[in-house]
């Protein structure tokens, strides 16, 4: 019988502070990266993709032309958390007669700063900070749509005008 337990790697590396040991930027990064990482995978693993709560979507009020998306939480299928912290208001597809309505997940850059190296020519912006947030998009592939984040409503064109299926069950997490 063999008894050497199987190692699973799970590209995985947090950083080894010991004393003495000069951090460098790629330190930092590799610790939130780390961090990160094990937050997707709970959340993919333990609670799967989906709406938590929140995000209703109706046609606006104000603008029949307009769609709204209520506040709310979901996880997308890479496991990130997207949160919607107000009403959003976008428009219709410009085209077609079916879409899917996909909340997503997205990073930028922000915050820019100027630095300067010694040696080099100048300063040279960088940003200081790495904003998430959140867009609406539509799919009109519903597998394409999955993959992308995560489908709030089917929308469908009947006689011209936009109208969100009630048929349309969206997945939710579980709990």
């Amino acid at each position: 019988m063999n008894k050497k337990p199987i190692e699973l790697l799970l590209n995985l590396k947090r950083v080894n502070y010991f004393a003495g040991k000069m951090l460098t930027p790629e330190d930092f990064r590799t610790e939130q990266q780390y961090f990160k990482d094990r937050m997707k995978l709970h959340n993919r693993f333990l609670h799967g993709y989906g709406i938590v709560s929140g995000l209703g979507v109706s046609i606006s009020a104000k603008s029949p032309e307009a769609i709204v998306v209520s506040p709310g939480y979901a996880i997308d299928p890479q496991g990130n958390d997207v949160i919607l912290s107000m009403d959003m208001q976008g428009s219709f597809p410009s085209a077609g007669t079916a879409a899917y309505l996909v909340l997503c997940w997205a990073e930028r850059e922000v915050d820019l700063m100027p630095i300067s190296y010694s040696g080099g020519e100048g300063e040279q912006l960088v940003a200081s900070r790495i904003e998430e947030y959140t867009l609406l998009k539509y799919e009109t592939d519903k597998r394409k749509a999955d993959q992308t984040g995560v489908v709030l409503a089917r929308l469908k064109k009947i006689r011209g005008k936009w109208k969100i299926d009630k048929q349309f069950r969206t997945h939710r997490v579980r709990t």
